[in-house]
Formats: structure tokens, sequence, C-alpha cells
């Protein structure tokens, strides 16, 4: 995945090349690569290797092997002792078996996602820790691709955690993180508790900023994420919602 430097402009969070040396550029500076060549300089987004150094962005990966460090994908590198993420080495990872489930970037443009081994399964959230997932099947577990939800043959999963309570064999995945069974409604790793299974709908827009607050509606109540709000406030958001969305196009997962 990593090719020969070639940015010579700031973007953020990769790598570029000025007067002869090599940059990074952070959300706040842009930070010099001492003692590295640009002609021995290889990268893939914040990931970065010379000869003699591996980088995660402007940081140092002590201890590991240029000759075998590759990135697996944008949470995720290894090399012949360890493998890495945006905060640092996983420890105890089987290396022959571990493997990346997603492309590990949620819609935010943050690292985020599962991976498993022979032993364990792990969820890079996008605060770029690591957690492993205790209890998963590792031998059916899957990332269902947006790097927020799995499922293995018994459980599902949201944001690294089991979802309480959830039928798996009439469980359906719905935009914007909700989801429901025949019997509950859920956002992310969370039941919404009163929400009506059956008239549930889900009003955000379709093209919708990243971070946006997600809307929905059922006949009882209306919900900005997995909080009821009062009718006119949701009358409020969803309509600066549509100004924002020029399309003016809305979603009916009912």
């Amino acid at each position: 995945m990593m090719q020969p430097i070639v940015n010579t402009e700031p973007i953020e969070n990769e790598f570029f090349l000025r007067d002869g040396y090599v940059y990074f550029s952070g959300l706040y500076e842009n930070t010099i690569l001492k003692g590295i060549a640009p002609k021995d300089f290889h990268c893939w987004h914040y990931w970065g290797k010379s000869y003699t150094a591996c980088f995660m962005g402007g940081v140092r990966l002590r201890g590991a092997d240029p000759v075998s460090f590759r990135v697996l994908n944008y949470a995720y590198a290894i090399d012949k002792t360890a493998v890495y993420t945006t905060s640092g080495r996983i420890f105890g990872v089987n290396l022959e078996t571990f493997q990346v489930l997603d492309n590990g970037q949620c819609e935010s443009g943050a690292p985020q996602g599962y991976a498993k081994d022979s032993q364990q399964v792990y969820f890079h959230n996008g605060d770029g820790k690591v957690k492993i997932i205790k209890g998963a099947e590792v031998s059916t577990f899957r990332s269902l691709g947006d790097t927020f939800f799995a499922v293995d043959s018994k459980r599902i999963y949201a944001y690294g955690k089991q979802l309480p309570k959830a039928d798996l064999t009439s469980w359906k995945l719905l935009p914007h993180w909700y989801s429901y069974d025949d019997k509950r409604v859920y956002y992310l790793n969370r039941e919404m508790k009163g929400a009506d299974r059956e008239s549930f709908t889900v009003c955000t827009p379709l093209e919708v900023a990243p971070l946006a607050d997600h809307l929905a509606r059922d006949k009882y109540h209306f919900y900005q994420n997995d909080e009821r709000m009062e009718e006119p406030l949701y009358e409020t958001t969803q309509e600066l919602e549509r100004k924002e969305n020029s399309d003016g196009l809305f979603e009916d997962t009912a």
C-alpha cells in the first residue's frame, strides 16, 4: 500500500516534501522527520517508513522493523514482531493469523475497525483505543463493513460491544447507526427503551455530514440520536438538516 512520497503540499494527516525534508502535516502543526532521506521514504496516508525507521504520523514507532513493516488498513499496520495502531502496539497478538476485517476508517475519517487472530477479536475505536471483545466467537466473527457493526454466529456487536438482548435472527441494520429486531430498537450499542418497533422510522437526510445528529421518530416520540426530543425542536432540527442537504431527500425505513 505504501508508495514513494510525492506530495509537495501539506495535506492534513499526510506526509509531504519541502526543501529536501520529509514532513508530516498534523492537525495543528507540521512535523519534520529528522534524519529521514526523502528518496528512501514510502508512505500511505499517516503510515510511513524509510530504510531506518517506521512512522505513524510524526511519531517514530520504536522497535518497528522497516523491512517487514506493512500497512493493513487505516487503523492497523504490522511487522515481524508486532501489530501497530494509531495508539501504539497491541500486545499478545498472534501475528501469523492476524487479519483486518474492514477498511479501518469510519465515516468521519477517523481510524476505526475490527480485526482478529486465531484467539481474539479486536476493536479499534475512533479515539485510537483498542479493546479485546471478550466472548466473541472468533471463527465466525465478521465486520459488517461500516467499522461500527459486526456479528458472529450467536451475537451482534456495535462499536465494539455486544448489543444487549438483540435477537440475531430478526435483527436488521438501519441507516445512521440505528437498528432493530422483532421487539427492540437500538442506537449504536444502546437499546432505545420505550421506542415503538413497528412504527420506528429513520428521518435523517440521505446525504448528511458525518458528525451530524441523527433523527428518527415513531408514533409516540421524536428522537435525536437516542434521546427523546420535543416535536418543535425536532422539526427545527430537521429543517436545518434539509437546508444543509440541497437534494432534500429523506430516508423512510419503517
